[in-house]
């Protein structure tokens, strides 16, 4: 699991330098180039990141909210700008802890977060040697004992199952259905940037094809990041806002 374990800090997330940090082998992501990433805690700490994908609902890790069971009254959702909180969150049915398949979750929010751009989801899944995308607040090395303070992000591939499946063990076999792996020389997602986006280009657009989820380490040689599957996900997350009225950025 990739969740920040304390990360203290002021209401707005992205104005508190112990709240922000991420990804190894990476870069400062550029201003107004991940609108849709947002940051998920509780009134006094942020430790893991979402995706917007209506202006009044993330897309998110379940673990995220299972390894803190933190009280709906005191989860926070933030921006740049502002922070809201959360009315409502839907655990997928199929997750489980101790597997990681279907490592996914939503956050209905309290008030929409008008203005900011959402992220559609993925239609299809890439395909190996696929290049893509992920973001965060984690950590840049792992075991650092502090992070650095802003969005970053990092270039990654998408692994073969074969690649995926040698490369992980901490929760059990390498489950395709519902996980994708990716990763780089030196390049990983580390432990903050559990719930973030991984993203890929579907039909010339981007789109949310991965929920950071777990690895072995940070950045080790052979041991890819697992992301869970959003094309796993999507019609379970889609049945879910029907209920809630809420329209998702859509991808053809």
């Amino acid at each position: 699991m990739r969740t920040l374990l304390t990360v203290a800090c002021a209401v707005v997330a992205l104005a508190c330098p112990a709240a922000a940090s991420a990804i190894v082998g990476g870069s400062a992501a550029k201003p107004g180039s991940y609108p849709f990433v947002v940051t998920v805690g509780d009134t006094t700490a942020f430790y893991c990141g979402g995706t917007l994908i209506a202006p009044d609902v993330v897309l998110t890790a379940a673990h995220c909210l299972t390894d803190r069971r933190t009280a709906l009254a005191q989860l926070r959702v933030s921006d740049a700008t502002r922070t809201v909180g959360v009315a409502a969150l839907v655990l997928h049915p199929k997750f489980d802890e101790a597997s990681m398949h279907y490592d996914a979750a939503l956050l209905i929010l309290s008030q929409p977060m008008e203005g900011v751009r959402t992220l559609p989801m993925a239609s299809s899944s890439p395909r190996a040697g696929t290049t893509v995308s992920a973001a965060g607040w984690g950590k840049t090395r792992e075991g650092a004992a502090t992070t650095p303070g802003e969005l970053r992000s990092v270039a990654l591939e998408v692994g073969t199952t074969t690649i995926c499946s040698r490369g992980n063990t901490s929760f059990g076999p390498y489950f395709a259905p519902s996980m994708v792996c990716a990763s780089g020389p030196g390049r990983d997602t580390c432990a903050g940037d559990s719930g973030g986006p991984l993203v890929g280009t579907i039909g010339g657009h981007a789109a949310l094809v991965g929920i950071t989820s777990f690895g072995d380490g940070c950045a080790r040689p052979g041991h890819p990041g697992v992301y869970t599957r959003v094309t796993a996900v999507r019609a379970w997350v889609l049945s879910q806002l029907k209920l809630v009225a809420a329209t998702p950025a859509t991808v053809a």
